[in-house]
């Protein structure tokens, strides 16, 4: 029993998912109801035995691992996953209406599949737990309004998919070649032979598909626009958090007495590259998922610093990251959600006038962009300014000015949706503008979070 302890939350998340599930067939005049109450009570016994104090070590043979930090990033992508549910549920839409329960089911399994391989530390069952990730989204991204073009990004997601796996499972058997083991903590580092160069690019291909990272981006801004706009803030954030989660356990004992100095400039390359052209590529975009899209390269790219960092501090950082990260980018797609004729084609310009017809939604879309931007009084501020200042002890000044660079770039095309926002010759005055209240709460619940973490980084670490 007490080998599968660890497992639980897992366990009732799976459990509620079907709960879900069998809710659809049975005949209620509002489904809805039942529905958020089991996705809000499912979610809260989950956290709970997270925060709870479960013996921290290795299980299972040593294939899984718990400990603080895998505790504070599943808390983060439960609670993520849950605001986005909510989301979904509230749906006005015929499809969501109709679908909820099939929805919810593909993405708490998803979820679970993101929160194994968090604690995942051996090979096979990685790869089993990404795809666990992976399929769900592979479904849920033909159900588009669209049809056919979801059905088209669908496939595209799939067949790239797929080949990132297989790169997944090369890494896997060159590891194994040289150490004879599955086990991450068995992996040599330190050898100077060219298969453990050759096996972190394998790996590395797969986590830039998967977290889409430049150059491999090419997926996400089609998928963006095609799949159903209500499982973005769940598509946007808790697939990537998962992953960067991963690598940074993968990578922990990279720091032994004799430091792979080869590794560690290929990942600090993907890095550079990842921020520059990411930040360079919103910059040209005039649609507004197409914009959102691209700019979560450089923010992927920016976690992944945290992966090549030892220092003691580095966990504390990378949670206040992730959170952030997660309440930010849902709070800004929960105020997109709410917008009034929104689909894949809608421009930045198409924003204009925006605060005429809703102050509310305005003025906490901007609080959500500034954080993203990493401005001052909220937690985005926090987020880029740590990881800058541990890279500078680790590296020195390069990753620092990346850094820096990104931020300028990324604060300018952030300021273009805000000054359209605000822009006096609006275009939507006519538009019937109103948030229902669960929205409200979502983004007050987002906003709030934000704020609180931006004014009182610490906060993070006394709740968790």
């Amino acid at each position: 029993m007490d080998q599968i302890r660890f497992l639980l939350p897992e366990i009732v998340l799976i459990l509620m998912s079907f709960a879900l599930l069998f809710n659809s067939i049975i005949d209620q005049k509002d489904k809805r109801i039942t529905n958020k109450i089991l996705l809000i009570i499912g979610s809260i016994v989950s956290i709970s035995l997270l925060l709870t104090a479960n013996p921290e070590g290795l299980y299972l043979n040593n294939t899984f691992e718990n400990n603080s930090l895998t505790g504070k990033i599943k808390v983060l992508l439960v609670s993520g996953t849950l605001l986005s549910l909510l989301l979904v549920s509230n749906s006005k839409t015929k499809q969501f209406k109709e679908f909820f329960n099939e929805y919810c089911f593909l993405l708490v399994l998803s979820l679970v599949g993101g929160m194994i391989v968090v604690s995942s530390r051996e090979f096979l069952t990685l790869i089993i737990a990404f795809e666990i990730l992976s399929i769900p989204i592979y479904l849920i991204s033909a159900m588009g309004p669209d049809s056919s073009k979801s059905i088209e990004a669908a496939t595209k997601l799939f067949f790239f998919g797929t080949l990132s796996t297989v790169f997944m499972i090369f890494s896997a058997v060159l590891f194994y070649s040289l150490s004879g083991s599955t086990y991450f903590v068995d992996i040599l580092w330190e050898s100077k032979d060219v298969i453990v160069i050759l096996s972190t690019i394998f790996i590395l291909i797969t986590i830039c598909f998967k977290c889409a990272l430049y150059p491999l981006h090419f997926w996400v801004s089609d998928t963006y626009e095609s799949a159903p706009m209500n499982i973005l803030p769940f598509l946007s954030t808790i697939p990537k958090i998962a992953i960067i989660g991963f690598l940074f356990f993968f990578f922990q004992n990279l720091y032994s007495a004799q430091v792979n100095f080869q590794v560690i400039n290929i990942i600090s390359i993907l890095i550079t590259v990842s921020i520059i052209f990411g930040s360079v590529l919103s910059i040209k975009q005039d649609k507004l998922f197409r914009l959102i899209a691209y700019s979560g390269i450089p923010h992927a790219g920016i976690m992944l610093i945290f992966v090549i960092i030892p220092l003691p501090i580095t966990s504390e950082f990378l949670v206040l990251y992730f959170a952030f990260y997660i309440f930010s980018n849902v709070g800004l797609f929960i105020c997109l959600n709410s917008l009034p004729k929104v689909d894949k084609d809608f421009l930045v310009n198409d924003l204009k006038g925006l605060y005429k017809s809703s102050p509310f939604i305005s003025i906490t879309l901007t609080s959500f962009l500034l954080s993203l931007a990493g401005v001052p009084l909220f937690a985005g501020f926090w987020g880029k300014f740590n990881v800058a200042i541990i890279s500078f002890k680790s590296f020195g000044f390069f990753l620092p000015v990346v850094i820096l660079i990104s931020a300028g770039i990324s604060f300018y095309y952030y300021i273009r949706i805000i000054k359209a926002i605000f822009d006096d010759k609006a275009i939507n005055q006519t538009l019937d503008f109103k948030t229902n209240t669960i929205n409200k709460i979502l983004i007050l619940i987002c906003l709030g979070l934000t704020i609180a973490l931006g004014l009182n980084p610490n906060l993070l670490t006394k709740i968790l």
